[in-house]
């Protein structure tokens, strides 16, 4: 008994292949022409972006709400030195 696969299953298996694939011909390449792998210099380009993109976008956020905008304030109240009379 044979069990049928929806398409999106068979799609994210080819893609899979067709990834696995792509990283061992990058790696032979790589190796042919002794130069850093292209899917390494993709990461470093990925994660550049990220770190990029977060901070960008927090100086946005401070531009619009200021610096202050999502910190707790604490208030201190002291104690009272006066003795407290009463009226009677």
């Amino acid at each position: 008994m044979t069990r049928r696969t929806d398409w999106r299953t068979r799609l994210r298996a080819g893609a899979a292949l067709l990834d696995h694939l792509l990283c061992h011909a990058d790696s032979v390449i790589s190796a042919a022409l002794d130069i850093r792998p292209l899917r390494h210099t993709f990461a470093d380009a990925a994660a550049w972006l990220g770190r990029t993109w977060r901070a960008y976008l927090h100086r946005a956020h401070v531009r619009k709400y200021g610096p202050g905008r999502g910190l707790i304030a604490v208030v201190l109240n002291h104690p009272k030195t006066e003795k407290e009379t009463t009226h009677g």
